[in-house]
């Protein structure tokens, strides 16, 4: 279906109004911009075994989420259209060199760049190529849904908060003591209208971290 289609309109469980808002949807009265929650695979083939269910890789499972998928998806998680196009510049990282515990602040603007009115969801997802222990891919770090007019753009202010690029340290002895930890070393930021590889006009930074600290100590320092 997909290869024959000008677009699929996933409804979920739509309720009583539903035909009400699939019709406004599919005759224009309104500009759709939902992202799928989940990766659509391309075949069964692409699933995990029954009964393997590990988020986590492990020896009997390699993950499971979009944060540890290497494939190519039908629609990877956070994808979807509308009828307008929008275009991500000027990133700006409120430092290069943050503390384990620093918030990172992004600045971006998001411009509407089509003829209708719409909702973006502009999505912050980050990488951290150099991390001592296995590590998701890539993650959805922060994420804000903005209404443009046509030919205006937004200046977005966003925030990656310490636990969102933690590591978990596991002492393979008790899965119950294994701490959440920020640690040091380069962690690189996209932000785009869904995952990077899938992306193609994102805009991008990296950041160097100079410090490693625990997640709970970061929140204590931030009272959260």
């Amino acid at each position: 279906v997909a290869q024959d289609a000008d677009a699929i309109l996933d409804a979920w469980y739509p309720g009583m109004k539903g035909g009400y808002a699939i019709s406004d949807a599919i005759f224009g009265t309104y500009n759709p911009s939902g992202r799928s929650p989940v990766t659509h695979y391309t075949s069964t083939s692409e699933l995990p075994p029954p009964g393997v269910m590990d988020l986590y890789p492990s020896n009997s499972s390699k993950g499971l989420t979009y944060r540890y998928y290497k494939g190519n998806p039908l629609f990877p998680f956070g994808y979807g259209i509308s009828y307008t196009t929008f275009n991500y510049s000027d990133l700006v990282v409120n430092t290069s060199t943050p503390l384990a515990c620093d918030h990172i602040g992004l600045n971006v603007t998001v411009a509407n760049t089509g003829k209708n009115e719409g909702s973006e969801v502009v999505q912050v997802y980050a990488k951290q190529p150099h991390a001592s222990v296995n590590v998701p891919q890539v993650r959805l770090v922060d994420f804000e849904r903005v209404s443009i007019p046509p030919n205006q753009s937004r200046i977005l202010q966003l925030v990656i908060r310490p636990r969102w690029h933690s590591v978990v340290i596991d002492n393979g002895t008790d899965i119950y003591t294994a701490q959440l930890v920020v640690e040091e070393g380069p962690l690189e930021i996209f932000v785009g209208g869904g995952q990077p590889d899938f992306y193609p006009g994102h805009v991008q930074a990296m950041v160097n971290v100079k410090s490693t600290e625990g997640v709970e100590t970061c929140e204590s320092m931030h009272g959260s």
